[in-house]
């Protein structure tokens, strides 16, 4: 008889695990609270603009930079249609920078594929002197990208972990500019993070992972949806599960774990629609929810049995607001053929123009009768920062609406595409995340926040096992490779306690593929060198002896040739 797994969570978490299992001969069954959504904070929802109330809005925009192995591998394996959702990635060119009183700088976020893609990169290095830095601080931003990618594991994970990002770019050191694009500028476009408390282990990780696959020719580092994230991703997902036989239950919200000696009895859980209590029994339980409620079904009782399982209490301080606004304009307006980073933006804002990736897939222009014509969706990183004397939470939602307008006119007013100085001239209607609750009119509380992941952080952090022997986690707050509060983690994590689960079964099904961040082999002989050093207590240091320069230059070829043999052998019979 298959054994049964309750996983509590529908989010990408607990989907990913459901998926895990189910193919491998398991029952299961997912208990998840909300009534109409799957997929978590990935989900999109439904917006109402004029007559129309299923207009495509959502928690935040999706992004699927290269790195994101584990999710990518999890989308190869959803069908829709001919293809799988995989196949509704598109990739994005450019990165732009807007900035208040100053042309935006734009960049290319993939390697130089095409002589208009050779072109712009030329014209980024030319404009170089446009972005305000000093030469000063050019040379430190290299000098601090070459630490990085030059720095030992061992450093990384003990030193690293400690330092935050702000004051390893030697931020208060600098001009404001600085601080804006290479400080806060890293942690506010990924994270709702701050630059001073973010660790140098996550943001420096994070920011190689980019960089490598902007280097590499075979991937596309910068990648959206064709669509609304539902019908494109999540839908198609939800509807794989069932089809397999996954129980999917909505509307049940989850209210305790019950433990007797060392194992789970069972779960108590409210139909939400019914208004009744059940206590739901399988043989193996699988916490996938977020860190704040995993903090509050983590009771006394499972604490005692297994301290380590305190920990999500501590992790849940560490959350901040990140939530999407999306405009809905009456003219499509493709500002950049990818994201915007509003760099010096009050509430640092992020945004993209969505329409230029949907068509033909999804036409918003025809599903409200001509009404819409262009999505303009916006994240929100900075609550608590002051804009026209007010902060982002403490607005009322008109106030809200327009600080974040105003914010975005601002710092695209010197682009080729300025937004009007009156917002009502082109937004038709607009969209703030369910997620935010308004218990007063200029009171806002947030229902679904965002882990970050701050200096000293990594040891509070659960593993997907517990010493309790049929209780398993998987969540952004679980040890993972990519340490990150983002859907690649959640999908990495989910693996990790699926294998778990295999191993606690006895069944011998085989584990769930886990893969590693990558790295640059071709700097092996520099992370030696520096592993050495930090062994013998001594910091970073990029001088390094004659000899190993030499020994460095022949590795270099050494692996040149092999990446390019690898290549060609990819190219004439597929991926390994």
């Amino acid at each position: 008889m298959a054994k049964k797994v309750i996983i509590m969570g529908g989010g990408i978490a607990g989907m990913t695990a459901a998926h895990e299992l189910i193919e491998r001969g398991f029952d299961v069954e997912i208990y998840e609270s909300n009534t109409k959504y799957v997929g978590g904070k990935a989900r999109s929802e439904d917006a109402t603009v004029g007559p129309f109330n299923n207009i495509p809005g959502e928690h935040g925009f999706r992004f699927f930079p290269g790195f994101y192995r584990h999710l990518s591998h999890t989308m190869k394996r959803i069908p829709i249609g001919s293809g799988t959702v995989f196949n509704n990635l598109k990739k994005t060119e450019k990165i732009m920078f807007a900035r208040d009183g100053k042309e935006p700088l734009t960049a290319l976020v993939h390697f130089p594929l095409t002589a208009f893609d050779v072109d712009l990169v030329f014209k980024t290095l030319n404009g170089a002197p446009a972005t305000g830095l000093s030469s000063g601080e050019k040379a430190l931003i290299k000098e601090k990208l070459f630490q990085l990618l030059t720095s030992s594991n061992t450093r990384f994970n003990d030193e690293y972990e400690q330092t935050g990002w702000w004051y390893f770019v030697e931020a208060d050191d600098n001009s404001p500019t600085y601080q804006n694009l290479f400080a806060d500028g890293l942690t506010k476009s990924l994270v709702a993070a701050q630059a001073k408390t973010m660790s140098t282990r996550v943001g420096g990780s994070i920011l190689l992972q980019l960089l490598y696959s902007m280097a590499d020719p075979t991937m596309a580092p910068s990648r959206v949806l064709n669509g609304p994230t539902n019908e494109q991703f999540l839908i198609p997902w939800y509807d794989y599960l069932l089809t397999k036989g996954v129980v999917y239950h909505k509307s049940h919200e989850v209210q305790s774990i019950n433990l007797v000696g060392s194992q789970i009895i069972n779960i108590t859980v409210k139909d939400e629609i019914t208004n009744t209590i059940l206590n739901i029994k399988g043989d193996y339980y699988l916490l996938a929810v977020p860190v704040e409620k995993a903090s509050t079904l983590l009771n006394n009782l499972i604490t005692s049995r297994d301290p380590v399982l305190s920990n999500p209490a501590l992790l849940a301080a560490n959350v901040e607001w990140m939530n999407g606004v999306q405009f809905y304009l009456n003219a499509d307006l493709p500002l950049n053929d990818g994201h915007i980073v509003h760099s010096n933006s009050a509430w640092a804002l992020t945004s993209i123009s969505q329409v230029q990736y949907w068509a033909p897939n999804y036409d918003i222009n025809m599903a409200t009768g001509g009404l819409v014509k262009g999505v303009l969706s916006v994240d929100v990183s900075n609550w608590d920062a002051i804009f026209n004397g007010k902060t982002a939470k403490n607005c009322s939602e008109i106030e809200l609406v327009t600080g974040i307008y105003d914010q975005l006119r601002q710092s695209l007013a010197l682009s080729s595409t300025p937004l009007p100085a009156n917002m009502n001239t082109i937004v038709v209607g607009y969209h703030i995340g369910s997620s935010l609750k308004r218990v007063a009119p200029t009171v806002l509380v947030n229902e679904e926040p965002l882990l970050v992941n701050v200096v000293n952080s990594w040891g509070l952090m659960p593993k997907s096992w517990s010493t309790i022997t049929n209780l398993f986690l998987a969540g952004d707050y679980v040890r993972t490779n990519t340490n990150l509060a983002c859907m690649e983690t959640a999908n990495e994590s989910a693996r990790r306690a699926v294998n778990c689960i295999i191993d606690a079964s006895g069944t011998g099904k085989p584990y769930a593929k886990v893969w590693k961040l990558r790295s640059w082999k071709m700097l092996m002989p520099y992370k030696w060198w520096d592993k050495k050093r930090y062994t013998k207590g001594l910091p970073y240091k990029s001088k390094y002896p004659w000899w190993l320069h030499v020994i460095a230059f022949i590795w270099a070829i050494l692996c040149i040739i092999a990446w390019v043999f690898l290549y060609l052998f990819t190219l004439i019979f597929g991926p390994i």
